[in-house]
């Protein structure tokens, strides 16, 4: 038998043996290998396949793939809005973070500088490693109960003293939000924008009204849970009985007390449970049901954290065109920041003045406010009116022309090269 065959053979024998054993022997793997290094390579691949085999057949629970999220918390990715929420609902549990959201220093503030919650009250970044326990309490400052009583008249320079303590400790941190991080580390030079908690897609109609809708379909899963909401407040564009009258469908009623939590950005999170994806406040409905209910009332808009945008107007950072001029006594249009419930109204006007062919009035449509105003009016025109329209009508189709006038631009560029 030539050289080759047996080496063929051996080959084939010991796949044979691998396939058949489920595993090869560590010695006769060597011996191989020794003696033919060509067929090392083969012996390795065999030996972690029987292996592999090995370990799925012993195994008695199935294998399940899990795909996992990606967590961006710990990079300096200052503009990404995904990684500042996720930074940020580390500080959603109350038993784990106990400074207030009317504090200067509340949540928000530290994830806007790349901190996370990792501990009771404790934060870490992740870039730099560094970590700083935050703690506001001064009950060690203050005197013990019986010289309390005993200086009863000190009482008020006892609180003015705190209240100046507390005060010295919030800008104290203020600071460390930014010099407690590493000299190396880049959130230290630069922290989130102030638009980085802003709810985008709510100036566009169809994506707003769409957002509103899966968030309505949410709760109305059990809508018998649903306790009565408190009314919205009035808004800039004169109130908000339009919410009464809405439909999702026609000939359909809305459940007005779930539309008004779906407005305001709520949604089911599980049973009898409702929470907010931008504040990570969790609201349990059974709270607000019964003859004496332990919470008084559900507010749609205040029962979100201060510094949520569905709340805040500066958190949201979105301007909206407020008023309109009808006459030249009248005040011009301004700017005015609103909320991100306010915006969601905004859209539900506009797509009921859209469902019932209506032209937008001013209240309705802020952003077309201004030319709507001229086109409203029922008086009739004069004729020197009418001859100015029309003088500013051609002379700003004349402007709209100056790019497009291809002859002018062909002499230009013969002259030129003339």
């Amino acid at each position: 038998m030539s050289y080759a065959i047996e080496t063929k053979k051996r080959k084939f024998d010991r796949i044979l043996e691998a396939i058949n054993d489920g595993a090869a022997s560590p010695s006769r793997t060597s011996l191989n290998s020794r003696n033919n290094g060509s067929t090392t390579t083969l012996s390795k691949a065999t030996d972690s396949d029987s292996s592999k085999r090995l370990r799925v057949a012993t195994s008695t629970k199935p294998i399940v793939s899990i795909p996992s999220t990606t967590s961006l918390s710990g990079h300096f990715l200052p503009s990404s809005r995904t990684a500042f929420l996720q930074r940020l609902e580390t500080f959603r549990h109350v038993t784990q973070w106990h400074i207030p959201s009317t504090e200067p220093i509340n949540a928000v503030v530290w994830a806007k500088r790349g901190w996370t919650c990792v501990d009771t009250d404790t934060v870490s970044c992740g870039a730099c490693k560094e970590r700083l326990h935050v703690d506001l309490d001064t009950d060690d400052f203050q005197g013990s109960k019986d010289d309390e009583e005993d200086k009863a008249a000190e009482e008020e320079d006892s609180f003015a003293m705190t209240t100046d303590l507390h005060d010295n400790m919030v800008k104290r941190y203020q600071g460390m939000i930014v010099t407690a991080h590493a000299e190396s580390c880049l959130w230290r030079k630069r922290g989130c924008d102030s638009s980085i908690q802003r709810i985008e897609g709510l100036l566009n109609t169809s994506m707003a009204v769409a957002g509103l809708r899966t968030r309505y379909d949410s709760i109305m899963t059990r809508a018998e849970e649903v306790p009565d909401v408190a009314p919205l407040p009035a808004t800039v564009f004169e109130g908000t009985g339009e919410l009464e009258q809405f439909r999702f469908i026609e000939n359909e009623k809305s459940n007005l007390n779930v539309l008004r939590l779906a407005v305001c950005g709520w949604e089911r999170k599980c049973d009898d449970v409702v929470e907010c994806h931008h504040c990570f406040r969790s609201l349990g409905l059974w709270l607000y049901r019964g003859e004496t209910p332990i919470m008084e009332s559900l507010d749609a808009v205040d029962d979100h954290l201060d510094y949520c945008p569905w709340r805040s107007a500066t958190a949201q950072d979105t301007e909206v065109v407020i008023g309109g001029r009808k006459s030249d006594n009248e005040s011009a249009p301004k700017s005015q920041r609103v909320p991100g419930w306010a915006l969601v109204y905004k859209a539900v006007l506009k797509d009921s003045i859209k469902r019932k062919g209506q032209r937008p009035t001013t209240s309705a449509s802020t952003s077309e406010s201004e030319v709507l105003s001229t086109m409203s009016t029922n008086e009739p025109l004069t004729p020197e009116q009418r001859e100015r329209k029309m003088r500013d009508l051609l002379r700003r189709i004349k402007e709209i022309k100056k790019p497009f006038n291809v002859k002018a631009l062909l002499k230009r560029k013969d002259k030129n090269a003339a």
